[in-house]
């Protein structure tokens, strides 16, 4: 298997810098977070647990099968126990490259929040809008256990984006790892800018369906994909009708 996975040093490599990102933005406290790599249909590298991310290297990387059965694990290391979570996404989403869980601090303040939660889902910030669809916050169910695999089920179509309430964040992206931390800045962005609008008093404005058509024609132009699973929304407006 370590002859197998010499082919995938890009991978590899991309997922040290993202990694290593994550820490330096200050999303990975501790040994907080993990990041999954999808390479073949049925081996996916993941990170392993109890290591901070700021500290990965690639030979500390493992590998499974789609049912979570270890490949590969360099000696001292074992997957992430919240491996399932991530096979049980890219099982229910077979489109997905990589998925990403962090613990940025302003969106796990905003899923402990009624009111946070609901601005989350607005359409508020074109950019989260195009890329991530509507930040939906999924109920909190334990780390570590199956249940917070399952719980993503209702919700795993409909974003790109979702926050675990009172326990962090989780990106999914159909290309590359890279995609997905950047995804979870611009939730983080998203959150402190709702955070400094109620600073300021009043109430959060939203964008009209006008806009949002012409978000779609953006979309269009740069021959992006809307966001959430293939055909699970035609316009941007339909994924915000909440």
């Amino acid at each position: 298997m370590r002859e197998v996975l010499q082919k995938y040093k890009r991978e590899l490599d991309e997922m040290v810098e993202v990694c290593i990102r994550d820490g330096q933005l200050g999303y990975g406290a501790s040994v907080g977070g993990n990041l999954s790599y999808r390479v073949e249909e049925n081996l996916v590298l993941i990170t392993p647990t109890k290591t901070p991310k700021r500290k990965i290297t690639a030979d500390m990387i493992c590998a499974v099968d789609m049912e979570g059965d270890v490949l590969y694990a360099p000696e001292g290391k074992k997957p992430t126990g919240e491996a399932f979570m991530h096979l049980h996404i890219m099982k229910k989403r077979p489109e997905i490259k990589s998925v990403m869980h962090a613990h940025p601090p302003l969106c796990i303040g905003m899923s402990t929040s009624k009111e946070g939660k609901r601005a989350m889902t607005l359409p508020l910030i074109p950019e989260a809008m195009m890329l991530l669809g509507p930040i939906l916050t999924i109920p909190y169910a334990e780390p570590n256990a199956k249940a917070l695999g399952y719980v993503f089920d209702p919700y795993v179509a409909d974003a790109n984006g979702f926050i675990l309430e009172n326990h962090g964040v989780v990106a999914v992206s159909r290309s590359c790892a890279r995609d997905t931390i950047e995804y979870i800045q611009i939730m983080e962005s998203m959150a402190e800018s709702i955070l400094t609008a109620k600073l300021m008093g009043g109430e959060l404005k939203s964008l009209t369906e006008e806009d949002m058509n012409g978000l779609d024609r953006v979309i269009k132009d740069l021959k992006w994909e809307l966001p959430g699973a293939p055909g699970r929304y035609h316009t941007l407006s339909e994924a915000f009708d909440r």
